[in-house]
């Protein structure tokens, strides 16, 4: 039977006379609330990844740090389809990139890299990088984004390009040491909320994991206007003032934007609860 969810959603906010009363996302007191709220969070971002064409066979993954064991995250299990992942589905991983909690295979191809840019990032909670078709193509340019459209613009100054094939040993030969590639990613990465890993896809973090769900679509999204606008010419780039929004700020944003999605889909798609 599906648990119930905490009820952070958009039709409870708390408001004073229509007017949005909130400076920040709510945290669960009780950190075993907090932890079935991150993974019922999860298991709707991958609900909405399918949802949106962001699944590519195995590749793919969306985590969130454990309340309780900062150290750890939570993943989806290997090979189960995005539109079918529960919260009872996913995986706790330790900082050895050990199982620790539920069942299935472990997709190992980021273990490093999830857990480095958290122990890195002590305000991160939620990871993603998903093989969105825009973004992927979008990165084999090599660029960022443009402040071209209103959305796009919530980039500025929040995105950095990360070249992987330019990490070479001292022979010309691609570097393939894991740990070091983590180590150049964490650092590019630094305090950034989005990363164009080039010839790749995209990244992107958030202090909640419903901000780093929003960030992913929105970025997708970006890259898709991009791709047509610079294919139909040569698009006007407005001369942009300095943001005058604080990170606090754009972590609210992506959280609030998440919500309508969280609340549609967990009435169309309650198993996911489970």
């Amino acid at each position: 039977m599906s648990q119930p969810a905490p009820r952070h959603s958009v039709t409870q906010l708390p408001q004073h006379n229509h007017r949005l009363q909130l400076s920040s996302p709510p945290v669960l007191s009780d950190p075993l609330a907090e932890r079935l709220h991150r993974k019922q969070r999860l298991a709707a971002g991958y609900r909405l990844f399918a949802e949106l064409g962001f699944e590519v066979g195995l590749a793919g993954h969306f985590t969130a740090r454990d309340p309780i064991e900062p150290d750890h995250y939570w993943i989806n299990p290997l090979g189960v389809p995005f539109s079918q992942i529960r919260s009872r589905d996913l995986l706790r991983v330790n900082g050895e990139g050990e199982v620790v909690e539920g069942d299935g295979l472990l997709n190992t191809s980021a273990l490093e890299l999830h857990y480095e840019l958290q122990r890195a990032r002590p305000d991160v909670v939620g990871i993603a990088h998903l093989h969105g078709f825009h973004g992927r193509v979008w990165s084999s340019l090599g660029q960022l984004f443009q402040p071209i459209t209103a959305e796009s613009s919530a980039f500025v100054g929040e995105q950095v390009l990360f070249d992987r094939h330019a990490l070479r040993n001292a022979d010309g030969t691609l570097l393939q040491d894991r740990d070091a590639v983590a180590q150049a990613f964490v650092e590019t990465f630094a305090e950034h909320n989005l990363l164009v890993w080039q010839n790749h896809g995209l990244w992107t973090t958030g202090q909640t994991v419903e901000s780093a769900a929003w960030r992913f679509i929105l970025a997708d999204d970006t890259a898709r206007a991009h791709l047509l606008a610079y294919a139909a010419g040569q698009p006007r780039i407005p001369q942009q003032a300095e943001s005058v929004s604080t990170p606090a700020q754009r972590e609210l944003f992506g959280w609030l934007n998440f919500l309508p999605l969280w609340d549609r889909v967990v009435q169309q798609q309650p198993d996911l609860l489970d």
